[in-house]
């Protein structure tokens, strides 16, 4: 088996010189980052800050907004029941009364009429009774005018009379 060996197992040393000037361009880079980049950096940090705050205060203003407006919704919404409930009551109200007046004026116009109709027949019964009491009398007249012209003396003429003004009527 062969045993792999790692080149060197100590520990990197570097030098003097390295860590000089790894730390010299480290300040020199710094320093030319703190005057040309980290006030932009900040400003932008800081308005982007404050635009997320604002965010944050205008959803919550929203948030407040909707809130407000689903409870008038709400309100309204149970207004608009309510009067919608209080129209549909007046309205049955309304028919129910209309129903009854027309049922009453309805009742009225068949007694109007069963009355007139009434009247109409007793004055149409009393009209037939007077023409034929006219009709009677005028028929009484004639008979009497003819039993008056005729001889009335025999029991023969007599009956003869009679059937002839019988026959006569019919």
């Amino acid at each position: 088996m062969s045993m792999l060996y790692l080149a060197d197992f100590s520990v990197i040393k570097p030098d003097f010189g390295l860590i000089f000037w790894t730390v010299l361009i480290f300040l020199v880079l710094y320093f030319v980052l703190a005057r040309l980049a980290f006030k932009p950096i900040q400003k932008a940090l800081k308005k982007r800050d404050t635009e997320i705050q604002d965010s944050i205060d205008e959803a919550k203003r929203v948030q407040a907004q909707m809130a407000q407006l689903k409870d008038d919704n709400a309100k309204l919404l149970a207004e608009a029941r309510e009067e919608s409930t209080r129209i549909i009551a007046e309205a049955e109200a309304y028919a129910k009364k209309r129903k009854e007046e027309a049922v009453n004026e309805a009742k009225e116009a068949a007694q109007k009429v069963s009355a007139d109709a009434q009247r109409d027949i007793a004055n149409m019964r009393d009209s037939a009774m007077a023409d034929l009491k006219k009709e009677v009398g005028t028929m009484a007249l004639d008979i009497a005018e003819k039993v008056l012209q005729k001889d009335l003396k025999s029991d023969v003429n007599q009956t003869s009379l009679v059937n002839e003004l019988v026959n006569n009527l019919n």
